[in-house]
């Protein structure tokens, strides 16, 4: 059964870090409308963020000739978000541990790291586009938008 103020927004451009400011429209669009509090905001948008750099970075080449695909599914107490990008995917359990001595002063490598931490639920799926990540998190204490 969906709730009368689920809804569902939609992104599809370029791989370019010029429409980072439209994804992140899009995560506070999204935040506000559940009435989510200033700090799940903030988690929400630096797990979904590191999901669309890592889409254009990783994922795309940084080749603007592909595309990043981000969809926001809201329901009562609950954000669904996939980013799609075109690339050929990894295998998470090969990626450098970025808690590992060796690893803690690199620039990089902490992205995943982060979305997991903030997020309920993540997952990485390749398809016939490229790669798919999933991010799910629940809301406990939800504020009515009037």
């Amino acid at each position: 059964m969906a709730f009368s103020d689920s809804y569902v927004l939609e992104l599809d451009v370029e791989a370019s870090y010029d429409h980072l400011e439209k994804f992140a429209n899009l995560v506070e669009e999204s935040a506000q409308k559940m009435g989510v509090s200033e700090d799940e905001e903030v988690d929400l948008m630096i797990a979904v963020m590191e999901a669309v750099n890592n889409a254009i970075l990783h994922g795309n080449k940084e080749d603007d000739q592909k595309r990043v695909w981000m969809k926001i599914e809201t329901s009562e107490s609950e954000i669904t978000v996939w980013v799609q990008d075109e690339g050929t995917g990894f295998q998470i359990d090969l990626l450098p541990n970025p808690l590992n001595e060796e690893n803690l002063m690199k620039e990089s490598g902490r992205g995943i790291l982060m979305m997991q931490a903030f997020m309920d639920e993540i997952d990485f799926s390749q398809n016939k586009k490229g790669l798919l990540v999933t991010m799910k998190k629940a809301f406990q204490t939800r504020e009515k938008k009037g």
